[in-house]
């Protein structure tokens, strides 16, 4: 299919709309919360509704793009749209949407809302920029303003242990950011162009050890943000820290993001066959795979449950990651794919723990024996999502690891098929015994759990929960409807592999 580049002005109202609402935080917080929550949602809603108009354009060879700024005679910050930015924007989009909607029910009774929300908006505007970055300096850019200004979201509690995961997490990610800041600046050197292109910009021609250099660099740099062992050390620490709404797009979205910029290295920095000639991705899929199944072993015995779902998005990270590091169609079909279908599933999941912690102040797994009697709704999200996340069919889980698992098929690496199986089979350990206790075992008594009596959440946080869930059935049963985000992965799959 070729490609047809047409300019859009809604390309750049993906991220200005989000750093509108961030303005308008402040004075309409001191007029009217209420006139604040309606703009917020006019704001992401209207950024997810143009990340959705982009996907028919795009399925039929359609590649938007918008030259913004020209910072020196060769150097523009540049969009565009193609099928990899439309998958990773349409999700983060409607992610955000739904924990947006959840936010202004869980952050009611909280402190600094203004903050929160601004930062919150910032956030969904540099996230949206990354997705629909058409070269290295303009996602440099926005990568680094998101990095960044998630600290506050990080450290909104104040506590103690949310300064301390703050810290953690800002000198990972400014680590992180060197080294993505070194192999743009080298890429730059070698190739006196940084477009985001579909055969990549570098060449065997370039310098071995230079090539080795940048592609060590990008995911050293771009690892340190998808939680690729050992460089994941902020991760379990700063999903229990943010708010819970944040929690959801901190796994669902900002781990990704790192995933997201290795793909963007690996296909349009270096391209498919440079790197089969560089033989340096072997390398990363032993990476990924071990970052599946020790990040899972850790997962098992972490009796907070925002930590323990912490370790699970490592995990599945680590799956992205080695379907990108395996060099086949099928296999980056299954790993674009189960970006979005992660987000969904984990999404689901943070959102059932801030319920726990907001309505009956609970926040370990020891504490959840009968607790799908007080908040059945709840619960039988949570199951929905964990059934998901262990790859249970129909549910979107299932699709992710259905690809991944015909992949490396298809590149004749079958051994790696142990590490899918054996993944899904550590998500089953960590995850169905939460549903079995709070299903089948006897609540303790109330004193012994809780000093809080509530049950089911309001419907501002309820209702979000529900969809998520729901979206985690649709984008399996309905996975192969024209659209969805299995059509945009197999598309961009498909482009980057030369069909």
């Amino acid at each position: 299919m070729e490609s047809q580049l047409t300019t859009s002005v809604l390309v750049p109202l993906a991220f200005l709309l989000p750093i509108l609402g961030a303005v308008l935080v402040v004075p309409l917080t001191r007029e009217s919360p209420r006139a604040r929550g309606v703009m917020l949602g006019v704001c992401v809603a209207a950024t997810a509704g143009i990340a959705v108009s982009f996907v028919p354009g795009v399925l039929d060879g359609t590649v938007y793009e918008t030259y913004l700024l020209q910072l020196t005679p060769r150097i523009w910050m540049y969009l565009r749209v193609d099928a990899l930015g439309a998958l990773f924007g349409l999700t983060a989009s409607v992610l955000w949407l739904l924990a947006l909607v959840y936010s202004l029910g869980y952050m009611a009774d909280e402190h600094r809302q203004s903050r929160y929300y601004a930062f919150f908006m910032l956030c969904l505007a540099w996230t949206m920029g990354v997705a629909y970055a058409g070269n290295l300096l303009t996602f440099l850019i926005f990568y680094e303003l998101f990095s960044i200004l998630t600290y506050p979201l990080v450290v909104h509690e104040e506590t103690p242990d949310a300064m301390a995961a703050g810290t953690k997490y800002i000198i990972y990610i400014l680590i992180g950011g060197s080294l993505v800041l070194l192999a743009v600046v080298f890429t730059f050197f070698l190739a006196g162009d940084q477009t985001l292109t579909t055969a990549g910009i570098l060449d065997a021609g370039m310098d071995h050890t230079s090539l080795l250099v940048i592609f060590w660099c990008f995911v050293a740099g771009f690892g340190v943000k998808a939680a690729i062992m050992p460089l994941h050390g902020w991760v379990p620490d700063a999903h229990p820290a943010a708010p819970a709404p944040f929690s959801a797009t901190l796994s669902g979205i900002m781990v990704a993001a790192g995933c997201f910029g290795i793909m963007r290295a690996v296909f349009n920095v270096f391209g498919v066959e440079l790197l089969a000639e560089l033989d340096v991705m072997r390398w990363l899929a032993y990476l990924a795979a071990i970052t599946v199944v020790v990040a899972a072993l850790l997962a098992v015995n972490q009796d907070n449950l925002k930590r323990r779902l912490a370790y699970s998005t490592i995990s599945q990270m680590g799956y992205v990651t080695l379907g990108v590091a395996l060099l086949g169609e099928e296999a980056t079909a299954g790993a674009l794919v189960h970006v979005a279908n992660h987000a969904f599933m984990k999404g689901t999941l943070f959102l059932c723990a801030g319920l726990l912690i907001k309505q009956v102040g609970l926040r370990n797994v020891s504490q959840l024996a009968g607790i799908a009697r007080r908040m059945p709704v709840t619960m039988a999200a949570f199951a929905v999502a964990a059934l998901g996340m262990i790859g249970t069919p129909p549910l979107a889980g299932f699709v992710s690891k259905w690809y991944l698992g015909l992949g490396m098929l298809d590149v004749d690496q079958p051994l790696y098929l142990a590490v899918l199986l054996g993944g899904a089979l550590l998500a089953a350990i960590y995850l169905l015994p939460i549903v079995y206790a709070a299903y089948f075992k006897e609540p303790a008594p109330l004193a012994e759990r809780s000093e809080r009596t509530g049950r089911e959440a309001p419907l501002t946080m309820l209702v979000p929960l529900v969809v998520a869930a729901a979206l985690t059935v649709v984008l399996g049963a309905a996975a192969a409807v024209p659209g969805m985000p299995l059509s945009l992965a197999r598309l961009a799959a498909q482009v980057v592999f030369g069909g």
